[in-house]
C-alpha cells in the first residue's frame, strides 16, 4: 500500500513546479528566451487541447482528491465546480455525491486500481428523474512517483449510454461491436498510458512540454474518431489520420482549404443561432470519390488563453452502415406490415407468460393498445390463465389450431393460433382474429328468412282455413236476424255477432292480403292517412285497454301530410307497438292506476334529409334494462315468458319501416318508461 501521507503532495508539488517554472520563463530577457520561448506557448497549448477535449479527464491521488481535471469533468455531476477553491473528493466532482462509490454499492475505480497495480475499467449507471439512465465508461491508469509508490491515477470517463443501448439494440451484431469496443478499450488504454507517462516525465520543463506535444499528436491522430480543427474563418489547421481515412482526403489535399470541401452544409459551429457544444449530431459529408456518409458530428470552440475564439475543433464517427441497416429493417418491417394489412386480420403475438408482445392496428382499433396486457384479460375478461389454454397446447404441440369465436364490443371474431422461434429464441403463439360478424348476421338474416317464410305459410294456411267458419258464422247470423221482428231484443247481439265476424274476416283478409304481398305493390296505393291505419290499428286494442284500466293520451295535429306506403304493413307495425306496450303496463301495474299510461304523438319535422313523419309510442310500464337494449330488434329475442311472445315483432317491424326509407329507434329507462320513434319521409317514390 502506497504511503498516502506524501505521495498525493509530491504529486501536486510536480504540478506546482511545473507552473513556477514557466513563470520563471516568462521573466527571462529576450536572449535568455531564445531557445525557450516557445515552452510556455506549447504548454498552453497542450493544457487547452485537454481542456477542450469533450472527453473528461481527471488525476486522483489515493486519499480521492481530485489533483487536476479538465473542462468536461467540471461537467459530470451538473454542479459547478470549476471555481472552488482546494480539493475536491473525486466522487463529489463526478457524481455530486458525498459518499464514497464503495459505500453507494458501486464499484470504486480507484480502489480497482490500487487493488490491481494496473489500469482498469468500471460502467458507472446514474439514473436520471425521467425513467432513463446515463451510463459512464470510466477508464483509470495508476500513476507513480520517482520511488516507484503509486501516488494516484489518471482517469478518462466517456458517455457510452448510446454505445450500450445499440450493443442490446444489434445483438446479430454481438461480435462486431465487440471487436469495436475491444478497440477502443485498447485505444483508451494507449491513451492513459501516454498520459502516465507525461506525469512521470514532468521533471525538467523543456522535456516535459515536448513530450507533452508529441503525445498530444499522438493522441490526435491515433483517435478512434475522425478529428479535424479549423481557424475562426473554416480553414482547415489540423486533420487526424482517421478523417483521412473516412473521408479520403489526405492532410496535403486539405491542408490550408476550407472544410466545407467536404461538407456542404452551413457551417453549425460558427453559427450564432446553436447552442455549444454540439453534441451527437446527425449529417453527411460527401467523400473524396463522391460517396455519401452518414455521420454522427460533436464540435466546439477552440480558445486561446485568454478565452477569445480561435477557431473550432469537431470529432465524427461514420455510421453510414448503421444507417443502411436500419433502413433495410424498416423495409422489411414496412413489407410485412403491408402484407398484414391487406389481410384486413388483426394480429397479436403472444409469449409464454400469456403477455401481449405485439398487436397491428386493426387490434388496436379494437382493443386499444394492449401492448405487455395478459392474453386472457383481453379476450375473456378473465384474472386468470384460461383452463386448458389454446395458446400453451400450440406451443407444446407446435401445431396450428383454431379456437371458438369470441365476441368483443358486439362485434364475433374467429380465432386461429400459430406457434413460431422469435429472434430471442423462445417458441411464441402468433393469433390471428378474423371479423365474422357479417357473416354470422348472413347466417341469421338466412335462417330467419327461412322462419319467417315458414311462418307465413303457416299463417295464410290458418287463415284460410278460419275464412270459410266465420263466412258461415256471419251468414246463419244473418238468417236469424232475418227471421226475427226488429223489435226483438236478441237483434242487437245478432247485429253485435255479425259484426265482430265481419271484423273477424277483415282480419283475416288483412292477413292474407300481407301474406300475397309483394315489393311491387305499394305501386297499388295512393297516398294513405296514417291517422286512419292508427285508429284501425287502435280499435282492435280498445276493448282490451278498457278492460285493463289503460290510460291512452293521442295527439295527432292537423295537417299531417299522407304516405306513398302500404297500409296494412304500417299497421303490423303499429299493432306490434300497441301489444308491446299492454304488455309492458300490466307487467308494471296489475290493475288500474293513474299512471298505467300510454301516449302517442304524431308531428311533422324538417330535418336535412327533408321532411319527416315522426310518431313516438311512450308506455311508462316496466322498461327495458341497458344490458339487453341493444339486442330488442335481433330475430327470436323476447323479454316476455315462453309462450308469450316469438321475438319477432320489432324485427318485423324494423324490417318494414327500413323498406319505407324510414328509420325505428327505442330507448328506455327499467321501471319507468319505454320510447319507439318512428320517422317516415314525406316524399316517397
Amino acid at each position: 500500500m502506497p504511503d498516502t501521507d506524501t505521495t498525493p503532495k509530491e504529486l501536486l508539488d510536480e504540478i506546482t513546479r511545473l507552473k513556477s517554472h514557466i513563470a520563471q520563463l516568462e521573466r527571462k530577457t529576450p536572449a535568455d528566451q531564445d531557445d525557450q520561448a516557445d515552452w510556455p506557448r506549447k504548454y498552453r497549448f497542450f493544457e487547452s487541447f485537454i481542456n477542450e477535449l469533450v472527453e473528461p479527464l481527471i488525476v486522483i491521488d489515493t486519499n480521492y482528491k481530485v489533483k487536476y481535471a479538465n473542462k468536461a469533468a467540471y461537467q459530470i455531476s451538473g454542479e459547478s465546480f470549476f471555481d472552488k477553491e482546494g480539493d475536491i473528493p473525486c466522487h463529489k466532482l463526478l457524481f455530486n455525491s458525498d459518499r464514497k462509490c464503495a459505500e453507494r454499492g458501486q464499484n470504486c475505480l480507484l480502489e480497482k486500481v490500487i487493488q490491481d497495480g494496473r489500469h482498469a475499467t468500471i460502467d458507472y449507471t446514474i439514473p436520471l428523474a425521467n425513467g432513463q439512465e446515463i451510463i459512464y465508461e470510466i477508464l483509470g491508469s495508476p500513476i507513480c512517483g520517482p520511488d516507484g509508490n503509486l501516488v494516484g491515477i489518471v482517469s478518462t470517463i466517456r458517455d457510452v449510454t448510446q454505445q450500450r443501448y445499440e450493443q442490446k439494440m444489434l445483438e446479430n451484431d454481438h461480435d462486431f461491436l465487440e471487436m469495436r469496443v475491444q478497440e477502443k478499450m485498447s485505444e483508451l488504454i494507449d491513451l492513459n498510458q501516454a498520459l502516465r507517462q507525461e506525469i512521470k516525465q514532468r521533471q525538467e520543463t523543456e522535456q516535459k512540454l515536448r513530450w507533452a506535444k508529441e503525445q498530444a499528436e499522438l493522441l490526435y491522430q491515433l483517435s478512434p474518431c475522425a478529428i479535424f480543427t479549423v481557424d475562426s474563418d473554416r480553414y482547415v489547421t489540423s486533420w487526424n489520420k482517421k478523417t483521412e481515412e473516412i473521408t479520403g482526403y489526405s492532410h496535403d489535399d486539405i491542408k490550408g482549404r476550407k472544410c466545407f470541401i467536404f461538407c456542404s452544409q452551413p457551417c453549425m459551429l460558427l453559427s450564432d443561432e446553436i447552442e455549444k457544444p454540439i453534441i451527437r449530431h446527425e449529417c453527411t459529408l460527401r467523400t473524396k470519390d463522391g460517396r455519401k456518409l452518414y455521420i454522427l458530428k460533436s464540435s466546439d470552440f477552440l480558445r486561446d488563453p485568454n478565452g477569445k475564439v480561435i477557431g473550432g475543433i469537431e470529432s465524427f464517427e461514420d455510421i453510414t452502415q448503421l444507417k443502411q441497416m436500419d433502413m433495410m429493417l424498416r423495409t422489411e418491417r414496412d413489407k410485412i406490415q403491408g402484407m398484414i394489412a391487406a389481410t384486413k386480420q388483426g394480429l397479436h403475438i403472444l409469449n409464454s407468460n400469456y403477455e401481449i408482445e405485439f398487436q397491428n392496428d386493426v387490434l388496436k382499433n379494437i382493443f386499444g393498445d394492449q401492448i405487455g396486457a395478459k392474453c386472457y384479460h383481453v379476450y375473456k375478461q378473465r384474472d386468470e390463465p384460461c383452463p386448458n389454454c389454446r395458446m400453451h397446447n400450440v406451443i407444446k404441440n407446435n401445431q396450428i389450431e383454431h379456437a371458438d369465436d369470441i365476441t368483443f364490443q358486439g362485434r364475433h371474431y374467429s380465432q386461429s393460433y400459430a406457434p413460431f422461434k422469435d429472434t430471442d429464441g423462445q417458441t411464441k403463439c402468433l393469433v390471428l382474429l378474423r371479423d365474422i360478424t357479417v357473416e354470422k348476421a348472413n347466417r341469421v338474416k338466412t335462417l330467419r328468412t327461412a322462419q319467417l317464410a315458414s311462418i307465413g305459410e303457416l299463417a295464410a294456411g290458418v287463415a284460410h282455413e278460419i275464412n270459410n267458419p266465420i263466412n258461415g258464422i256471419i251468414n246463419y247470423a244473418q238468417l236469424i236476424m232475418d227471421d226475427t221482428v226488429p223489435t226483438d231484443p236478441r237483434n242487437i247481439l245478432l247485429a253485435r255477432l255479425i259484426s265482430e265476424g265481419e271484423r273477424v274476416a277483415d282480419i283475416v283478409s288483412k292477413l292474407l292480403a300481407f301474406a300475397r304481398q309483394r315489393e311491387d305493390e305499394k305501386e297499388a296505393y295512393g297516398k294513405i292517412d296514417i291517422k286512419n291505419v292508427l285508429e284501425d290499428s287502435f280499435s282492435l286494442f280498445e276493448h282490451q285497454f278498457l278492460k285493463d284500466g289503460i290510460i291512452t293520451r293521442i295527439h295527432f295535429p292537423e295537417g299531417i301530410p299522407g304516405l306513398r306506403i302500404h297500409p296494412h304493413q304500417l299497421q303490423q307495425v303499429f299493432v306490434n307497438l300497441l301489444s308491446n306496450a299492454r304488455h309492458a303496463l300490466n307487467g308494471r301495474y296489475k290493475g288500474a292506476n293513474p299512471n298505467k299510461i300510454l301516449e302517442i304523438k304524431t308531428s311533422q319535422v324538417q330535418t336535412e334529409k327533408g321532411s319527416l313523419v315522426k310518431i313516438t309510442f311512450t308506455d311508462h310500464g316496466t322498461g327495458i334494462d341497458k344490458e339487453i337494449i341493444n339486442m330488442v330488434f335481433n330475430p327470436f329475442f323476447s323479454t316476455k315468458k315462453p309462450g308469450e311472445g316469438t321475438g319477432l315483432g320489432l324485427s318485423i317491424s324494423q324490417s318494414i319501416i327500413q323498406s319505407f326509407q324510414g328509420q325505428i329507434s327505442l330507448e328506455s329507462e327499467a321501471g319507468e318508461y319505454t320510447r319507439v320513434t318512428i320517422e317516415l319521409p314525406v316524399q316517397m317514390e
